[in-house]
């Protein structure tokens, strides 16, 4: 007597079909992170040539081109904040081949305006998290103050507002400021630069009281005592100054980094994502590299995607409080 199928022959083969259908579906993202890149990969970046920001980039891609044997080529798309360089990513096809350089001016410019052609959270996808830098609390020597505390007790003392330079509105530099006139209670007048080298001059020349500024331009005039360092503004000491305290040692709650950052289009595959950032992140802990980021003052960061993701969720939190706050508008 013949055996009898549940399924008639012609479901059976529909069922084979889907099957087959579902294990090559199952690899495939898997397929594709071990294929990529099999093509130039591009870095976006919203800077010009020349700055932290890119001289970073660029020495990631020499990097990661060695690494993956394919050409990974920065491009400068500078303008609006950086939006012209973030929105060209948040367009692009969500494979990998086109990365952008995020950068805390991002977050803010985000934060300061209603006019953003993207949203971070929801048009980006998060990969690895590259260096951080602290800014350092600086003063003319005239100034008769050599702790953060003394300032703030010089600042209050006085009949009108003190002055602190930036390079820019919205600039690292300008939100530490603020920051710090809302932790302490500080009056203080903003006075913005078109950079930060004309603003650190000015206040080498006492024209300016205070500025919080990056860690390269400030190091030179501290060693030259042209200028005085009170606190950096990282959550601990920084190698570059471990003489300098922080400014959470001395009671002010003011913690401040600039930071830098890979991000993709919104809807990248998990597993290309976990590649790249693998791959950075091997890139990152060699002693080259890291010896070539202190020397700029900044310390590598690395860390898992969702790591990353999280960190941008606490900045963009924080600046938005302080931008409203400051009530600082780019619109």
């Amino acid at each position: 007597m013949p055996t009898t199928h549940p399924f008639p022959q012609r479901t059976r083969r529909l069922l084979c079909h889907a099957l087959a259908a579902l294990s090559v579906l199952a690899v495939a993202p898997h397929a594709q992170a071990q294929s990529f890149p099999n093509k130039p990969v591009k870095i976006l970046i919203g800077n010009p040539p020349g700055g932290t920001s890119d001289l970073l980039a660029r020495m990631v891609g020499i990097e990661l081109s060695r690494l993956w044997q394919q050409p990974v080529v920065v491009e400068n798309m500078a303008g609006a904040s950086g939006s012209i360089a973030m929105n060209a990513v948040a367009r692009a096809t969500p494979d990998g081949y086109t990365l952008g350089l995020l950068i805390l001016n991002h977050v803010v410019f985000e934060a300061m305006t209603k006019r953003a052609a993207y949203v971070i959270a929801k048009d980006t996808t998060p990969i690895v998290a590259l260096a951080r830098q602290s800014n350092i609390l600086v003063v003319s020597p005239s100034l008769p103050a050599r702790t953060a505390g003394e300032l703030v007790a010089y600042a209050k003392a006085q009949s009108k507002p003190i002055t602190f330079a930036s390079g820019g509105s919205g600039s690292p530099s300008h939100l530490a400021g603020e920051l710090f006139k809302l932790q302490t209670g500080v009056d203080m007048l903003h006075v913005p630069y078109k950079g930060s080298g004309p603003a650190i001059q000015d206040v080498v020349a006492g024209t300016v009281t205070l500025m919080f500024s990056a860690a390269p331009s400030a190091l030179p005039q501290i060693t030259g005592g042209t200028l005085r360092g009170l606190a950096t503004t990282g959550d601990m000491r920084s190698p570059q100054t471990p003489n300098l305290p922080t400014l959470k040692e001395g009671g002010i709650n003011v913690v401040v980094r600039d930071w830098q950052g890979l991000v993709g289009p919104a809807g990248m595959p998990a597993e290309v994502v976990r590649k790249i950032n693998a791959d950075v992140r091997q890139v990152l802990a060699k002693p080259e590299v890291e010896a070539r980021i202190a020397a700029a003052g900044g310390e590598t960061v690395g860390g898992s995607a969702d790591a990353f993701a999280a960190m941008l969720r606490d900045e963009s939190s924080q600046w938005k409080r302080v931008v409203d706050a400051a009530k600082i508008s780019a619109d």
